[in-house]
């Protein structure tokens, strides 16, 4: 079963329709924010995402920039540079809606 992988809990938010894509995993709480010496977030990070799988899950970034980076970063890492990510758009139907970005960082300029 497919993954979401949030960067950080929103309590506020309705992930109705990421929850249709797969089973919602946080990555951080509400209000971690990322400052100074960033080792304990970044092995938090490696720990959530061990078995992240570029065909299967996707990142949803949400939250601090710094702890969206991190956790795009750790993600490239592991999955060598190809994964999916999870972007809202408002103009995407009625009532808006996420569209699906795959990231290669492997691809060649054209």
């Amino acid at each position: 079963m497919s993954r979401v992988f949030i960067t950080q809990q929103a309590p506020n938010f309705d992930f109705s329709q990421a929850e249709d894509l797969g089973r919602m995993v946080a990555i951080w709480p509400p209000n971690r924010q990322a400052w100074g010496d960033t080792r304990h977030i970044v092995d938090e990070a490696r720990r959530i995402l061990a078995d992240f799988d570029p065909d299967e899950d996707y990142l949803l970034p949400l939250g601090d920039p710094a702890l969206m980076c991190i956790a795009a970063a750790e993600v490239a890492l592991i999955a060598d540079g190809r994964f999916r990510v999870l972007k809202w758009d408002r103009r995407k139907g009625d009532f808006g809606g996420y569209r699906v970005v795959s990231v290669d960082m492997e691809a060649q300029p054209t």
